[in-house]
């Protein structure tokens, strides 16, 4: 190829070339796309599976909330309730009753039995540590309560405690027509475990009853994290709490919290899967409440 063609063919391509930049650079500039960034305002939403769960604070007030003022039936956390009642009978503890017939209710473990002596102090335990439908029922006959004076003491109750959704039929939680939202029974878990009675007796991991013909029963608590089945949120000791259980209600816990230094947190969950959930449930709920909060 001769010199003078190959000239002329690269002074065609740096033609070209120039063109094509002069072109370019007389075209509108392609605009920016600017890179959105999503911004989260709010804590990580989780949902547990239980029907109902709350995390409340008396000084920050609600602080996780899953359907909590949705009307539920609430088993044998009722028995809170109960023991508000009777104490505002102001109950003799050494006091003796004995069993009747028509104490006997069914659904959980039995621990005193129709004819047997024991104490007004024998059945508030058996009915807050082993959640003993009969000892239940016998307690607030053992105070003088009829089936219609007691519901009528518990709407007096929940009028002066300002709860507004909130159903107690009988004193066991065996109707599942006992109903009432989470945030409800995180009200009566306040009002209840300020009592000491009621307190320091779901503390308790164990209580023996003698009766007066002198058998012995030894009945434990149903709250895994009082018995060490169950551990404990972190950082937080349990300061009082009540399982339950029907079909209806599903299985139920509702605690007490403290931390070293002195805050409290009250937790509710009604309505999880099985026995042991309720209190994985709450240790998830407890432990992702105090890391938000």
């Amino acid at each position: 190829m001769s010199v003078q063609r190959i000239t002329i063919i690269l002074l065609f391509n740096l033609t070209l070339w120039l063109g094509v930049g002069w072109w370019s650079a007389q075209q509108p500039t392609a605009p920016v796309v600017p890179v959105f960034v999503w911004q989260n305002l709010w804590a990580d939403f989780k949902v547990w599976p239980a029907s109902s769960t709350i995390v409340w604070s008396p000084e920050q007030g609600v602080l996780i909330g899953q359907d909590s003022r949705e009307m539920r039936s609430i088993a044998s956390l009722s028995k809170l309730v109960t023991a508000l009642v009777v104490l505002g009978e102001k109950p003799d503890w050494q006091v003796s009753y004995v069993l009747k017939n028509e104490d006997q209710r069914y659904g959980s473990i039995i621990y005193i039995y129709p004819g047997e002596t024991v104490t007004i102090r024998d059945l508030w335990h058996a009915s807050l540590l082993a959640s003993d439908n009969t000892a239940t029922q016998a307690l607030v006959r053992a105070v003088g309560l009829s089936a219609e004076q007691y519901r009528q003491k518990v709407i007096v109750l929940v009028e002066q405690l300002g709860i507004k959704d909130i159903n107690i039929e009988e004193p066991t939680g065996l109707d599942p027509k006992n109903q009432a939202s989470a945030q409800a029974v995180a009200q009566i878990v306040q009002a209840a475990l300020s009592h000491s009675e009621i307190r320091q007796a779901t503390l308790l991991e164990k209580y023996e009853i003698i009766t007066k013909a002198g058998r012995s029963q030894l009945v434990t608590n149903t709250d895994g994290f009082v018995r060490g089945a169950a551990a404990l949120p972190t950082g937080w000791q349990i300061a009082g709490g009540k399982t339950g259980y029907i079909d209806e209600a599903g299985y139920c816990f509702a605690a007490l919290w403290k931390d070293q230094a002195g805050q409290q947190l009250v937790s509710v969950v009604l309505g999880a899967p099985t026995k042991e959930d309720r209190f994985t449930i709450t240790k998830s709920l407890v432990e992702y409440a105090s890391q938000k909060y």
